[in-house]
């Protein structure tokens, strides 16, 4: 046998077994821990209008096939597989690309391992996603996906991987909102990472027609669901309702004179009231950046979950609204009234909540809320961020710095628009920590290599 085919059976046995640990290591976990329900978990079982369509309509695939004893069983193996395929798929195109060495896919294996031991045995949590009744147990595995085909697309310059990525997007938006961040990651990564390329304006424009199209699926997609199982071709109600969360926040008892609807200003009224009495509000937080998060992410839940979320539907229906749909609908409509009318006076007290949002975000993508994880956080910002400048400007290095700017951007867009929604904790930062740490070690060892090749040449010119 040549050398050629001795290489492709090491291969082969590199792939193979790497396979067999992702689906060993999550299937353990599978069994070893079980179903986790969540305080989500029974809004996507019931098929609440609050929530997208895929999610939902996967659990009723499993009910439909499994049975109602089983079929929860059923999506956490199905969740559990899904995550070792892409876990491994990834980690594959990361070998074949840059003919990484077997030591160098099992460490790219052990970074996405250990997120999971961290969230099954450091996290308030204790569970990985792919065991929970949440959408987090599909989408942590498809935004690897997303990632792979978009490194397919940038370093191949092939129209066909943005098609397929823009279909996963879509399909990603309908599982939760937050995953809209895909279509401006793709974005901005084809349109700085395709120049020079032939073709660059003619991709470009195919690209931005994509997205409209992969948008206005999504759209439709969701409208189509509740077509079919509320009469109504709407969208899910509560979108405004995170937005909102942070309005109330920062917003002052005396705003509802902002407010011109009487009907609006008495519902802010009670609400500010109710918000008082929990101290639900960024005049109750103690100094400094961190206080003042840290103060957010304690009442977000008091605010959306215990106070918004059924007391603007219950107003509603006190005002003739009927239950269900309707006054759902009025619900989301008094919230816009609001945030319409009260964020643009509150802008600066908003901008320093998403400001320190922002740098929680960053830490929890990378590691977890500590004073010196804090400092190791920005420590590891910083070489990251070096050695992709580095890597950018020597062209046998290119590629990685290519694969870091990838991420970067998927991290700061993932982060920048929780922050302005939502609030950055763990759950919504998880997508990017184990990417984070394959883009730094790929950058390590490219450059490595790079100097061992510089040194070599430099010792055979002497």
């Amino acid at each position: 046998m040549d050398n050629k085919g001795i290489q492709k059976i090491k291969e082969n046995k590199v792939e193979v077994l790497s396979l067999v640990l992702c689906i060993g290591f999550y299937m353990l976990f599978c069994f070893g821990f079980g179903v986790q329900l969540c305080a989500d978990s029974n809004s996507y079982i019931n098929m609440t209008s609050a929530r997208e369509p895929v999610y939902p309509l996967l659990l009723a695939f499993f009910r439909l096939v499994c049975g109602e004893t089983y079929y929860l069983w059923g999506v956490i193996i199905f969740q559990n597989m899904l995550m070792a395929f892409a876990v491994w798929k990834l980690t594959m195109w990361f070998r074949k690309h840059f003919s990484l060495p077997p030591w160098m896919v099992f460490i790219c294996l052990a970074f996405h391992f250990g997120v999971a031991l961290l969230c099954q045995f450091a996290a308030g949590r204790a569970s990985i996603y792919p065991n929970s009744i949440l959408t987090e147990g599909i989408t942590l595995a498809l935004w690897l996906i997303f990632i792979n085909l978009l490194l397919e697309a940038l370093f191949s310059g092939k129209v066909k991987y943005v098609a397929l990525a823009l279909v996963l997007a879509a399909v990603m938006m309908d599982t939760r909102k937050q995953m809209a961040v895909t279509y401006i990651v793709l974005f901005f990564t084809l349109v700085l990472g395709w120049i020079k390329r032939n073709g660059y304006w003619k991709k470009i424009g195919l690209t931005v027609g994509m997205i409209v199209l992969s948008i206005g699926l999504a759209i439709a997609g969701t409208r189509v669901y509740n077509l079919v199982l509320r009469g109504e071709f709407a969208q899910n109600t509560r979108d405004m309702n995170l937005v909102l969360t942070t309005t109330l926040y920062v917003a002052d008892p005396e705003d509802a004179s902002l407010i011109e609807e009487d009907a609006v200003r008495v519902l802010f009224e009670e609400t500010m009231r109710i918000l008082d009495e929990k101290e639900c509000n960024y005049r109750y937080a103690k100094p400094g950046w961190r206080n003042l998060e840290a103060h957010y992410g304690a009442h977000y839940d008091m605010i959306t979950i215990d106070t918004t979320a059924n007391g603007f539907i219950d107003y509603a229906i006190e005002r003739g609204f009927s239950p269900g749909l309707e006054a759902e609908q009025e619900a989301d409509r008094m919230s816009g009234v609001i945030v319409k009318s009260l964020l643009p006076d509150n802008i600066g007290t908003y901008l320093k909540v998403y400001l320190a949002s922002m740098a929680n975000g960053l830490i929890n993508t990378v590691a977890k809320r500590h004073t010196v994880l804090d400092w190791y956080a920005l420590v590891a910002y910083a070489l990251y961020v070096g050695l992709t400048v580095v890597s950018m400007l020597k062209k046998e290095t290119r590629a990685a710095g290519l694969v870091a700017l990838t991420v970067l951007c998927g991290i700061l867009v993932n982060v920048g628009v929780a922050a302005a929604l939502i609030f950055c904790q763990t759950r919504y930062m998880i997508y990017n920590m184990a990417l984070f740490y394959m883009a730094l070690i790929l950058m390590g060892y490219e450059n490595a290599k790079r100097l061992r090749k510089g040194k070599g040449k430099k010792e055979e010119t002497v």
